[in-house]
């Protein structure tokens, strides 16, 4: 519609969005040819970054035991939170961490 020589204001009426969505969608298709999202947007991997899922990797396989491995001694060894830890094992590492219960 840009291209076609509708203004702005004429494309954010027809489409039912904001103008300044449109300029922005403009802008990024001046810049760089597509309308696709840049790269590196969005929030970073910090936690279940690959270092840490290796290291987790590294210290089940080194001491395979259930004592030394909790969810929460990984999670203090990592430098983690807890829920983090617990995400590594289970979906990057295809765990089941879990902790047998008294009955």
């Amino acid at each position: 519609m840009h291209e076609k020589g509708k203004s702005m204001n004429k494309i954010a009426e027809d489409l039912g969005i904001s103008r300044h969505a449109v300029q922005d969608a403009v802008k990024r298709f001046e810049e760089t040819g597509s309308n696709k999202d840049q790269p590196g947007r969005g929030r970073k991997k910090i936690a279940r970054s690959k270092k840490n899922i290796q290291r987790a990797k590294g210290m089940i396989k080194q001491n395979p035991s259930t004592n030394a491995n909790s969810v929460r001694k990984l999670a203090k060894k990592l430098g983690v939170n807890r829920d983090v830890a617990h995400d590594i094992l289970r979906k990057d590492l295809n765990l089941k961490p879990f902790k047998f219960q008294k009955r």
